[in-house]
């Protein structure tokens, strides 16, 4: 029985907030698809993870989905429904949480947005990233998804003119009865575990909102019939597939390739040019790719630019290539170039950043659903899926975060885990 549903926005996100409960002993499932049949999930299901994809939508069609998505959750009377959110505060925030209001028919939703192990903090209503305001960090020069404010009710504003009570971090007597979103601040971990405490007193958690932050601290508050899922063997052979043009991830592709990790970096043409994946050049580069996974213990496949080589932005532009349309197509070249050296045989781990790359190759592959197991370290998780009764692992984070050193650290760890040491 769905005792909790998580409606995340992209898919990375589905899986760093319902690994928080999978490592708790909730029998946890992950799907890509709004127009879900509660009636179809099995009945062993605790928690229902739903990746909406509307981190790129707009803020009505983001509403509607999210808005169907909890009226149909209502009606079936799942006590607890959970929005997550984007530690960076990217995507629909507002809108998406006003429908889960509205649809629910709550007065308010409590919404905890930071995460401070990651260096999100909030203080005031204003959210920060290692101390530096969000529009001021790498996430305000997004190419594509720019964070513009970095006082939450004016991103909350721009999307919605629900109303925005700010209570610090601290639960008052009267939330009970107050309507709209309710903003908590938070600046360590301990202050979400004392406004989660409290909610959870007044029976305040039926509808709460936040990252996965607040869902680590929440996940450890329910009573789970199930156990943790069994981590079968992780190979140590790692393709790492960056389709996030985030800065973070950059260095950490560049710390890799300093460290003598082969780099594989789509041309403009070869991301751009959907014929390209069928051609005899695609066979080559596969066969070169599939040979370098085979003897190297990390590989790298890179979207972003070349130095010396033309920009997708100046390609896009002589071809006539939206930036919508640039964005679907890299990330379809990614999944191809996946898929095929899955089919040829390739059977090392896959970690891949970015939640658009991953849903894309979910999407291909023909995976519907995926099952996440444990957190290899903080946002990085490892999950399972069948293809073609094989079951495969992927490990996964969002672009903007981690260490430089996140690749070879990551190794390690997978040693460690298949010794047993940390399992």
């Amino acid at each position: 029985m769905i005792k909790l549903l998580i409606i995340a926005d992209d898919f990375t996100g589905a899986l760093d907030t319902g690994v928080q409960f999978a490592t708790c002993g909730a029998q946890t499932y992950v799907v890509v698809d709004a127009e879900i049949d509660y009636t179809k999930i099995a009945s062993n299901i605790e928690v229902l993870v739903i990746d909406t994809e509307t981190r790129h939508l707009n803020k009505t069609a983001a509403y509607q989905k999210v808005f169907s998505i909890v009226k149909q959750a209502s009606k079936m009377e799942i006590p607890y429904i959970y929005k997550k959110t984007d530690s960076a505060l990217r995507g629909n925030i507002g809108s998406e949480l006003t429908a889960a209001i509205q649809a629910s028919g709550e007065k308010h939703i409590h919404f905890v947005p930071a995460f401070p192990q990651m260096g999100r903090t909030t203080v005031n209503g204003v959210h920060y990233v290692n101390g530096i305001p969000i529009s001021k960090s790498v996430f305000g020069q997004d190419p594509f998804e720019p964070v513009r404010h970095s006082d939450i009710r004016e991103i909350i504003a721009s999307q919605s003119d629900i109303q925005v009570n700010i209570l610090k971090n601290k639960v008052l007597e009267s939330c009970v009865s107050m309507k709209g979103i309710l903003l908590y601040d938070s600046s360590c971990n301990q202050d979400i575990e004392n406004i989660v405490a409290e909610l959870i007193k007044k029976d305040e958690i039926h509808l709460m909102a936040g990252c996965a932050g607040l869902a680590c601290v929440l996940s450890h508050k329910f009573k789970w019939k199930g156990k943790q899922r069994q981590i079968f063997e992780i190979k140590d052979r790692i393709l790492v597939a960056c389709g996030s043009v985030n800065p973070i991830s950059v260095a950490q592709c560049n710390d890799a390739e300093n460290k003598g990790a082969p780099r594989f970096k789509l041309t403009a043409g070869q991301k751009l040019n959907p014929d390209w994946i069928k051609s005899y050049a695609a066979d080559a580069f596969i066969r070169q790719l599939y040979d370098a996974c085979k003897k190297n213990h990390i590989v790298i496949l890179d979207t972003n630019d070349s130095e010396n080589g033309e920009s997708a932005v100046a390609y896009a532009r002589k071809k006539g290539i939206s930036p919508v349309k640039m964005r679907v197509d890299i990330v379809s070249t990614m999944a191809c170039v996946l898929k095929r050296l899955i089919d040829r045989g390739f059977d090392s781990t896959i970690f891949i950043m970015g939640g658009d790359s991953l849903v894309e190759f979910v999407r291909q592959a023909g995976i519907k659903a995926i099952s996440p197991v444990c957190e290899i370290e903080c946002g990085v998780v490892l999950s399972q899926f069948k293809y073609h009764h094989r079951i495969l692992n992927v490990i996964s984070k969002s672009g903007g975060f981690g260490q430089s050193t996140l690749f070879s650290d990551l190794y390690d760890t997978v040693l460690r885990l298949n010794e047993g040491k940390d399992a």
